[in-house]
């Protein structure tokens, strides 16, 4: 590859870039610290038509939850995103939509749980959803949050698996460092 396939960003924009480059067709959105830069990427490129994908701003965690599953459940590819409260605010959901095969991607940006409230990066977030029936990919670098989530398409629409995945990044450390990242062809 050569210098011009990189390109410097933050995990959070990694994630936007890697649904963008997933073609997917649904996004439902609630935007929580340290994710926001994740959805507001992706409502820029599809309201400037750079990505033809349906961006819908929700009222909760809960009804994107709903919504997402909703839509992979009638063949939509679907991607959305949360963090700590958010993440535990969908959690009801996440079972149903595990049990419905709906293969979407969710992207988790860990973050510690509120106690009232903390900016740390911490993994109790999506520990908790361990046992939901989400597949789960822990990135580690801004390359592996977008290379996770185009495996996490195939791997979810795959007719032996037929489940969802939350693709994790930590939060602050991963979501607004800065890297260099190969972009596929």
């Amino acid at each position: 590859m050569n210098q011009t396939d990189q390109m410097m960003m933050t995990g959070n924009l990694a994630a936007a870039w890697g649904a963008r480059l997933a073609d997917v067709d649904y996004v439902p959105a609630f935007p929580i610290t340290p994710q926001t830069e994740i959805v507001e990427a992706l409502a820029k490129w599809c309201e400037s038509g750079a990505m033809a994908a349906r961006f819908v701003t929700m009222d909760s965690e809960h009804s994107m939850m709903t919504a997402a599953g909703a839509a992979a459940a009638t063949g939509a590819r679907v991607f959305t995103a949360t963090s700590s409260q958010g993440l535990l605010y969908a959690l009801e959901v996440l079972y149903s939509v595990s049990g419905w095969r709906a293969p979407l991607v969710l992207v988790n940006v860990s973050r510690a749980l509120a106690a009232p409230i903390t900016l740390e990066p911490d993994h109790n977030d999506v520990l908790a959803a361990r046992d939901s029936g989400f597949l789960q990919i822990h990135a580690e670098t801004c390359q592996e949050v977008l290379d996770s989530i185009l495996m996490a398409y195939r791997i979810a629409e795959d007719e032996r698996v037929m489940l969802p995945v939350i693709v994790n990044l930590d939060g602050f450390y991963l979501s607004f460092t800065r890297e260099p990242v190969i972009m596929p062809d």
